[in-house]
């Protein structure tokens, strides 16, 4: 078992500056859309009038834009055929990633959500059973690891750690659904599990090592735009203000928003994909994917 691949590393920083116009168009492509969520989503947390609808419209619209960018490096990185602008297209491509990472996300949120609400219940449970039923009744916000001894703590971050090295290896197997989607032009979800099996780890530190840099950025830039105006990208209500205005002026908020939009494409998305689809490649070599 491997622990990380240094390959597929490459590929991923590699691909950025091999493919600046491809990455360029996906980029701006999302980073339009982008600022203009964030925009209205700091309209509607601040109560804006009609704002909150708008806000769901180009919810959608960023994952529409992301789907359609996301195909278009994967193609790239895959080394299949580009059509359209630098590889922006709106086909079956676009239409079978989008249905697959809707079904990841499902598959996702079902399971973790079901194993999250287990954990919450066993937690209280731990608290419960350590509580003083002498003590006074609490008013207002409990923290139930307030009322814990240490034995009960204990058990408790043994619980959540298993959850979370749960909920990484769930998402790792599911890690290759994009690439081999667009690859074999069929929603590829469940039947690209066995591809993973036993590179749970693997997949993780050089998704880690792949994302560490423009995390860093993007940190940065955000923490630079909340010292100079006072609200950041990162989160749309930090722009929010009182009776449906904004702290910040909203020219100015679309600017660094699309900035931000830009920068998550170029350095997170980009490489990510372009990770992903070098892992594809080695695992695919190693071994046949089943069909549906």
């Amino acid at each position: 078992m491997k622990l990380f691949d240094p390959r597929a590393l490459g590929a991923a920083f590699r691909f950025v500056l091999d493919n600046p116009m491809p990455v360029l168009a996906a980029a701006g492509l999302y980073g339009v859309v982008f600022a203009v969520q964030s925009l209205l989503t700091a309209y509607a947390h601040a109560y804006a009038p009609g704002a909150a609808p708008g806000m769901i419209l180009f919810m959608v619209a960023a994952f529409g834009a992301f789907v359609v960018g996301w195909a278009s490096l994967a193609r790239q990185a895959l080394g299949l055929p580009q059509k359209g602008f630098y590889g922006l297209t709106l086909g079956g491509d676009e239409g079978r990633l989008a249905w697959a990472l809707f079904l990841v996300l499902l598959l996702l949120s079902i399971i973790l959500m079901t194993a999250g609400t287990a954990l919450s219940f066993m937690i209280a449970g731990l608290a419960f059973t350590d509580m003083d039923p002498g003590m006074p009744q609490p008013e207002g916000y409990v923290n139930l690891f307030e009322l814990m001894g240490p034995g009960a703590l204990a058990i408790s971050a043994l619980l959540v750690a298993v959850f979370l090295v749960f909920s990484v290896w769930l998402i790792t197997r599911l890690a290759l659904t994009a690439p081999a989607t667009i690859q074999e032009r069929a929603v590829r979800v469940l039947s690209i599990w066995p591809l993973s099996r036993g590179r749970s780890l693997e997949i993780a530190l050089t998704t880690l090592a792949s994302l560490v840099p423009g995390v860093i950025v993007l940190a940065l830039f955000n923490a630079l735009s909340v010292a100079l105006f006072g609200a950041g990208p990162a989160i749309a209500r930090s722009a929010a203000g009182e009776a449906g205005m904004l702290t910040i002026n909203p020219a100015l908020y679309l600017v660094i928003s699309a900035i931000y939009g830009v920068g998550k494409i170029a350095l997170l998305a980009a490489p990510l994909i372009a990770m992903l689809c070098a892992l594809y490649g080695v695992y695919k070599d190693e071994g046949e994917i089943p069909s549906e």
